[in-house]
């Protein structure tokens, strides 16, 4: 009887264990500071020649498994004395039919592979030129989801990721007036974007390997009233506004010892998309019409690490666009007649690996007008110092 008695007592306490145990779940916690100084030779600017303290920025990275077959990511970012959310997002990383992976929320998009990888990074101090144009300043992040599986090729591991978005990466339209702004993304509506990648990696032998990607992105970036008449009392046609993006990049490595290595890295990018154009005096104003323009830019860059703490690069950019102007349907962002290039080079020092980088680097941008706009070359001379508190760390080689 008494044994009887142990028996259910025992199972009694397992049940209450079980019934009220939490799940043990310790996410990985992590923040990456930034802090920039930086002088440059801007004509008109109010930083010219002078040293200029950007406000410290911090990214706080919150990441781990759900479980075993699933793990969430979360990424504040503390920049310009704003907070925001710039990454939060769920993966299923096995237990789908097929070995399907799926990510699903607001992240960056697998459109080319330096757009997945934080600025804090990157082997360079500043985004690609063509980023910024076809992009924007923050990469192409956006909201959605996507599946990825791994094609059956022995020798060449490839992988395909498919995914639907909101699309406001691309429908990225300012307003003159800020109360507009709102109007304008209404205009825009409910209109997801595709987003495709296609990505091989060979290992050449135990010290090189290479990995290249094809990339392709289409949807309607935005919705513009037109004018088509010139004529200031008729009703304006509204015109849906199509883009397509395709992509070519690669990343080859040569690693011989955990003390040197070197980077050979580099995209591509082939805008075609509607835009708005003046055609001339209609009736009593400009009329308009939309047309189709393609443009193109890329980078390319090298970096050689040395000695384990040390590194140094070059990268060159060439954007159709001008930099700076604010993203529209019709301004200089979406435009098939002016240029922006740039040379920029980086020494980088890392004196305690994956903890601490500082690095200094000098961009020099050249600028040309179709029209014979004449424009000053703008240099920008800048020291980063990077640290990481956690596992999510401050660089990577």
């Amino acid at each position: 009887m008494k044994s009887i008695r142990k028996i259910l007592i025992l199972l009694l306490i397992m049940f209450h264990e079980t019934l009220f145990a939490q799940p043990n779940v310790n996410p990985n916690v992590s923040a990456i500071g930034t802090f920039n100084i930086f002088t440059n030779y801007i004509k008109g600017s109010d930083e010219y020649g002078k040293l200029n303290f950007e406000t410290p920025a911090l990214e706080l990275f919150i990441d781990g498994y759900l479980n075993p077959y699933s793990r969430a990511t979360v990424d504040i970012a503390f920049e310009e004395g704003k907070f925001g959310v710039e990454e939060i997002y769920a993966e299923v990383l096995r237990g789908l039919p097929l070995d399907l992976q799926l990510k699903a929320g607001k992240y960056l998009l697998g459109f080319g592979k330096i757009n997945t990888v934080h600025p804090h990074a990157w082997s360079f101090l500043d985004r690609p030129l063509a980023h910024q144009i076809f992009f924007g300043e923050e990469g192409f992040n956006d909201i959605g989801f996507d599946v990825s599986f791994i094609l059956p090729f022995e020798s060449i591991y490839t992988s395909f990721d498919i995914g639907v978005f909101k699309g406001d990466a691309i429908g990225k339209i300012k307003a003159a007036d800020a109360e507009d702004e709102e109007s304008i993304l209404e205009l825009r509506g409910i209109n997801p974007i595709t987003v495709g990648r296609l990505s091989m990696f060979y290992d050449i032998d135990d010290y090189n390997n290479l990995e290249v990607g094809l990339n392709g992105a289409y949807g309607l970036h935005a919705k513009s009233e037109v004018n088509l008449a010139g004529d200031s009392t008729a009703i304006l046609s509204k015109e849906n506004l199509y883009f397509l993006y395709g992509g070519l990049d690669f990343k080859f490595k040569y690693k011989p010892d955990s003390y040197t290595s070197f980077t050979l890295q580099g995209e591509g990018i082939i805008n075609n998309r509607d835009v708005v154009r003046d055609k001339g005096l209609g009736v009593n104003i400009e009329k308009q019409a939309t047309e189709q323009i393609t443009t193109f830019g890329g980078f390319i860059y090298c970096d050689y690490q040395f000695l384990k703490q040390f590194s140094i690069g070059v990268k060159y950019d060439f954007t159709y666009g001008i930099i700076g102007d604010e993203p529209g349907a019709t301004t200089l962002n979406n435009d098939d007649k002016n240029t922006t290039s740039g040379i920029s080079g980086w020494i980088g020092y890392y004196p305690v690996e994956e903890t601490l980088a500082l690095r200094f680097g000098v961009q020099h941008l050249t600028f040309n007008y179709d029209d014979g706009i004449s424009r000053d070359d703008e240099t920008v001379i800048k020291l980063q110092i990077l640290f990481s508190l956690g596992p999510h760390k401050a660089h990577q080689f």
